[in-house]
């Protein structure tokens, strides 16, 4: 494989990918604030540490999710927060918790909801 076709074919996927789109106000935004409230609730009773990690994770979702409204980098920065909470609750949180059921399936909520949406030619 040449120079030229790595080049080629990195430009072509993010031509197909396209660039980190603006989080709108509205109805998802707020969806999007609200399903970071379980994992704050998770990580501020936490008893473990595994458990006390939500809480700055769900802290940086908050952070994060106002910024999106203005900044395309913090899009991007949206999809390593929940990535990041489903690594910990899977290897980190004993499977059959309360806190692993609501880390994992609220950190794929927010995974699917931050995930860019594909851009119409």
């Amino acid at each position: 494989m040449t120079t030229q076709s790595l080049r080629k074919s990195v430009l072509d996927i993010g031509h197909r990918i396209g660039r980190p789109v603006l989080v709108l106000p509205g109805a998802k935004f707020l969806v999007m604030e609200l399903c970071a409230l379980p994992i704050a609730v998770v990580g501020l009773s936490a008893s473990t540490t595994a458990e006390a990690v939500s809480g700055p994770l769900a802290a940086l979702w908050f952070s994060l999710l106002p910024v999106a409204l203005y900044k395309s980098w913090a899009t991007i920065g949206l999809l390593c927060v929940p990535a990041a909470l489903l690594i910990v609750s899977v290897f980190a949180l004993p499977l059959n918790s309360t806190a692993f059921i609501v880390d994992f399936w609220t950190s794929a909520l927010m995974l699917v909801l931050a995930l860019p949406r594909r851009q119409q030619r």
